[in-house]
């Protein structure tokens, strides 16, 4: 007998371990972190079960654009031993049908192969990236950005188009949650992690940024258009998918799901 529905709290170790060793991760360093993201809801990690046996899994996270309503897609896996069996495809679709009901209707997520997802309906919108970027160190690295002027300064840029992610309280939580270092640059800042830059907000073209040599890059290629961010040598690491969205997603990797 097939089941699919979210987890219960009592199931939620062995979701984990199923997600751990389909990607290869470490159970205990990612114990930690699965149970105190700030976006853990036990709701949205859906499961199917055959019998007792926990097969298929993948998680969803709430996403509101201008345009309205959406969910992201992470961390689908299928035990090895059953893995083509067409018990993903299965999961997506009743994921994506019982969305639909809570008003999420539109799908993103990040896969590295296209396969299994266009056979559900998603298509390719966009390239994540990564490249060297062009770099011209200053003398002193400016201070960082207290928080506040930071959520306001992408608040309002947010506003300003309807394909542009907004970030509720648990979104800002999520991001806080997360290494950050932001400092001014231009009318904006720049958001970075050791050796990444993630997210930029600033409005004058550039020909290089002042970073530290050897940072690199981490993004879509539409953020990387529209911002003129000065890198070379792109390699894709990642698609941007999506279905039922009316536009490209303008996003930051500091939001992925």
């Amino acid at each position: 007998m097939t089941e699919i529905r979210p987890i219960h709290e009592s199931e939620a170790e062995g979701f984990l371990r199923l997600m751990c060793d389909v990607f290869g991760l470490d159970f205990n360093r990612a114990y930690d972190v699965f149970f105190t993201e700030p976006l853990f809801e036990l709701e949205r990690k859906w499961a199917l079960f055959e019998g007792r046996e926990m097969v298929s899994i993948l998680t969803t996270s709430p996403l509101e654009f201008g345009w309205g309503k959406a969910f992201g897609i992470a961390g689908v896996a299928t035990r090895h031993d059953r893995q083509g069996e067409g018990h993903a495809s299965v999961l997506l679709q009743r994921v994506l049908k019982e969305s639909a009901k809570r008003g999420e209707a539109g799908a993103l997520l990040f896969a590295r192969e296209l396969s299994l997802y266009e056979r559900n309906g998603f298509e390719p919108l966009d390239r994540v990236i990564r490249a060297p970027l062009h770099t011209q160190m200053e003398d002193e690295f400016p201070e960082s950005f207290e928080f506040e002027t930071v959520q306001r300064t992408y608040d309002e840029w947010s506003l300003q188009h309807p394909d542009r992610l907004r970030r509720d309280e648990r979104r800002w939580n999520y991001w806080r949650w997360h290494y950050r270092i932001c400092t001014p640059y231009q009318d904006g800042y720049l958001s970075i992690e050791p050796g990444v830059l993630r997210e930029p907000i600033y409005s004058q073209s550039v020909t290089s940024l002042p970073l530290p040599p050897g940072t690199d890059w981490f993004g879509t290629t539409f953020m990387a258009d529209q911002f003129e961010i000065p890198l070379h040598d792109p390699a894709v690491e990642l698609y941007l998918m999506g279905r039922n969205i009316p536009g490209i997603p303008q996003i930051f990797m500091t939001d992925q799901f």
